[in-house]
């Protein structure tokens, strides 16, 4: 396994993928995630990777890797636009990835970081301390609301992350209408004040019902799938797209 992932990292084996991040209702594309992909033989998806690598101790060697690729893909991003990056607790307190996000040539008020694994509460601490001179400079942080690796609500308000995510779990509870009352994690985003995101959008009622429940971004199948490709990436902005037909 230490052998597969030190030859990822020796040659450099990485591609980035955007997936576009739209306002909502209007549907227009405010920003893109950043999504790594493995140009490797063995069809093993992103998170096994970064899974095995941080199994043999290397995890963050392999998401700074992924992150310098990530910020050369992302200078090709309009400027307007805001880039999310995905990361680490551990990756987040590392000296190195703050030089990267410093030195991007991104407008730091264009950065999104969102904040993926557990922490024990030493280094959860030591991740808001780390963050925090670059949140100063106008960073922004994401944070899972919902689903297996979402953030207990104490970290939430620790952290007072700007963005809360909710993923398939909280899409398919509104749109069963298994929720009567309104989420807790939505209370949660107003006492934080966190823009809440859907992601996993696929069909035309889980956007209607998304923008029912009151998120104010999404991203997703329907509305751009994750793409290698800049003439994608292109066509995003410029184009319009399914969210502007749905009425709020």
């Amino acid at each position: 396994m230490t052998k597969r992932i030190k030859s990822v990292l020796g040659s450099r084996l990485l591609l980035t993928a955007f997936q576009p991040i739209h306002e909502l209702p209007e549907g227009r594309t405010a920003g893109f995630e950043a999504l790594t992909r493995f140009v490797t033989s063995d069809g093993a998806d992103a998170e096994t990777w970064f899974r095995e690598a941080e199994a043999v101790g290397l995890g963050t060697e392999l998401e700074l890797a992924a992150l310098l690729c990530a910020v050369s893909a992302a200078r090709t991003v309009p400027s307007h636009l805001f880039v999310a990056f995905n990361l680490s607790p551990a990756a987040c307190t590392e000296a190195r990835v703050r030089d990267v996000l410093q030195d991007s040539g991104l407008a730091m008020d264009k950065i999104v970081i969102e904040l993926r694994g557990r922490a024990d509460d030493a280094r959860w601490d030591s991740v808001i301390q780390s963050m925090e001179p670059l949140r100063q400079q106008g960073l922004r942080v994401a944070v899972d609301g919902s689903g297996p690796g979402f953030m207990p609500a104490d970290r939430i308000l620790s952290l007072r992350p700007d963005i809360i995510k909710l993923d398939r779990t909280f899409i398919d509870g509104i749109v069963a209408g298994r929720d009567h009352d309104e989420p807790a994690v939505i209370g949660l985003a107003r006492e934080v004040g966190a823009v809440l995101a859907g992601e996993g959008i696929e069909t035309e009622a889980e956007l209607a019902a998304v923008i029912d429940a009151g998120l104010t971004s999404g991203q997703g199948y329907l509305l751009g799938r994750p793409s290698v490709h800049p003439l994608n990436w292109s066509s995003w902005v410029i184009q319009p797209v399914a969210a502007a037909s749905v009425d709020p």
